[in-house]
């Protein structure tokens, strides 16, 4: 188990706010030569409409964190509250209103990725390959250690207990 803290985080600027990126693997790929398999992020969105950068050859999941999003895919409109999911083509034109944070999950076409919210109360969490799993504003500890509001930590192959009430998002892979 590590944990990703805040404050390793890596922050730029996208056409409509900030996106911090949370996790990328292969560790050292970069977001802007697209040669990553996952790339977890949170981004704000400031705009009154906000264009996605497409994502040619990756699949998405998006949550809204912090107020409801309304989203556009495909010619596909969606009224997401906070915390709920949605899978889209990232080939397909994006586009979102709302004044919000969003939390999601990118990957390559091909591979096998999963994400979803969940509400716990104390929760034991077991995984066969990798995960992170991410605490937006709970109070909660992992193996007894604080797990800090907006940070995450990374799994392979373990299991974990995390102890308190709150909502996380998993991002399996």
């Amino acid at each position: 188990m590590k944990f990703l803290k805040k404050e390793e985080f890596k922050d730029s600027k996208w056409s409509a706010g900030v996106t911090t990126e949370v996790f990328i693997y292969p560790e050292d790929a970069s977001v802007s030569e697209k040669n990553f398999d996952f790339r977890i992020s949170s981004a704000t969105c400031n705009e009154k409409v906000s264009n996605y950068t497409p994502y040619t050859g990756f699949n998405r999941y998006i949550t809204p964190i912090d107020n409801v999003m309304n989203i556009e895919t495909s010619d596909k409109k969606f009224k997401l509250n906070p915390f709920e999911v949605l899978f889209f083509n990232g080939d397909d034109e994006t586009k979102s209103s709302g004044d919000v944070r969003d939390f999601n999950l990118i990957y390559k076409k091909g591979l096998d990725a999963k994400m979803y919210a969940l509400n716990i109360n104390n929760f034991e969490f077991a995984t066969k390959n990798r995960a992170v799993i991410f605490n937006y504003d709970a109070d909660l500890k992992v193996e007894g250690k604080v797990f800090e509001k907006f940070s995450a930590i990374y799994l392979e192959s373990e299991k974990i207990e995390i102890k308190g009430i709150g909502k996380i998002i998993i991002c399996e892979f």
